[in-house]
């Protein structure tokens, strides 16, 4: 399936590869990059017009019609068999684990006349708690726009000769709906909060600082996994809008280096690519030594201003996401931890024009809450536990950027782009 990003793209290089006169060329340039900004308009004007659609189902919710209605007619891309579902073709979507379309199989089975529903593993595992069951009775209304609104993609679409992206939505619990409906290779493994898509919709351009403890305690009750876990979950989210960079501290602090050879003493942009180097660098961390907070804050506002000064970062939200077991165990004492925090955060505002949040995370069922409950607090953070056995890692970790969404409230017309990506493997037959 062609792309849209690829056919933008060709647009504007189409002409590169004529012999025009260099004003009919600057002309045929001028007319294709205009064509694609009506592209890009269109697109962000419908995805404007899907977004008052649910909130427009959303003021349904309490219905009794609505309720009535939900239980009868929502399809789970889990178990259900869709009403008019039909093989797709190998040109408009290709699912490995379906055999790709080769050799006359049906590639996929979808239907395009209704909406599907994915819930993510955590909730199936231990059973639907009542807000997913309305979430997915209120966008159960938005599904005949979202069928018309496929028709009619496909007939903007048709013009350029490539098929319409699917339509879809993603809710702050996890539940996600689909339209044209096609089932799950594997239940529960597809949670539209760790897409890049969703964060960079919900929170905008943002510069994150996550400060891993990999001291000696943490190597217990497979703490330390937990941390690797969380901070690649939340480096996977990213954007190519986002600025990032992992602090890990145990007696002293350092920043995790970016590829073989690589290091930086501020944060960079999280493309494709510097996240891939990133997250090969997390899963190699190890634990041992003393837990030292102080250096951990030190080192991560140090690498802020670091590059505020230079000019590098969003100039937007920023967040300090802290996470470790709880244990404070050399360094200075948690008032003077907190006096850091607190000066560090004022010095950024007065300086910079920059509201720095403190976002801390207890790793683990065994952690001590006690410090890290305070410095969110005593810092207008935001505190949030982290369950190694039961819990919803995306969840939790999903928490720093939800606060930033409250301040997206006034812009009426935010709309994110991000950096093409893969999508999502997977998808069932």
């Amino acid at each position: 399936m062609i792309l849209i990003s690829q056919l933008a793209a060709a647009l504007l290089l189409a002409p590169l590869t004529q012999h025009h006169h260099l004003q009919h060329f600057a002309q045929a340039r001028a007319d294709k990059e205009f064509e694609v900004k009506l592209i890009l308009e269109h697109i962000e004007e419908e995805t404007l017009k899907f977004r008052d659609e649910i909130e427009r189902a959303y003021g349904e919710r309490c219905n009794t019609e609505t309720l009535s209605q939900c239980s009868k007619s929502n399809f789970n891309a889990c178990s259900s068999v869709f009403p008019n579902q039909q093989c797709m073709k190998a040109d408009e979507l290709v699912i490995g684990e379906c055999s790709g379309g080769g050799g006359g199989n049906c590639n996929a089975l979808w239907d395009k006349t209704t909406s599907a529903v994915r819930i993510p593993s955590a909730h199936l595992a231990r059973g639907l708690d009542p807000e997913i069951i309305e979430t997915a009775c209120y966008t159960l209304l938005a599904d005949d726009y979202m069928r018309t609104k496929y028709e009619n993609d496909e007939i903007f679409w048709e013009a350029y000769k490539v098929h319409p992206s699917l339509t879809y939505f993603g809710a702050h619990n996890g539940l996600f709906r689909i339209l044209p409906a096609l089932g799950q290779v594997e239940c529960g493994n597809y949670d539209p909060r760790k897409r890049p898509w969703f964060v960079a919709a919900s929170s905008g351009p943002k510069d994150v600082i996550i400060v891993l403890d990999v001291s000696g305690s943490m190597s217990n009750y497979g703490k330390m996994d937990l941390a690797k876990k969380a901070a690649i979950t939340v480096v996977d989210t990213l954007t190519i809008s986002d600025r990032v960079a992992v602090i890990v501290f145990s007696d002293s602090a350092y920043q995790v280096p970016v590829g073989v050879g690589g290091g930086t003493d501020s944060l960079i942009r999280a493309t494709n690519e510097n996240k891939k180097l990133l997250i090969e660098s997390i899963r190699k961390l190890s634990g041992g030594g003393a837990t030292n907070f102080y250096a951990g804050f030190q080192q991560a506002f140090d690498a802020l201003e670091r590059t505020i000064e230079q000019e590098y970062t969003t100039g937007c939200n920023v967040a300090i996401l802290f996470m470790t077991d709880g244990v404070r165990t050399t360094g200075p004492e948690t008032d003077e931890v907190l006096g850091l925090i607190n000066n560090s955060t004022q010095r950024l505002a007065t300086l910079y024009g920059r509201d720095t949040k403190i976002f801390t995370f207890s790793l683990g069922a065994q952690a001590d809450h006690l410090v890290t409950k305070e410095i969110a607090c005593s810092t207008n953070g935001m505190w949030t536990p982290v369950d190694d056995i039961y819990g919803d890692l995306v969840g939790a970790m999903a928490s720093y950027y939800k606060l930033f969404t409250l301040g997206l409230g006034d812009d009426t017309e935010f709309t994110a782009w991000v950096e093409p990506y893969e999508s999502f493997s997977g998808e069932g037959c």
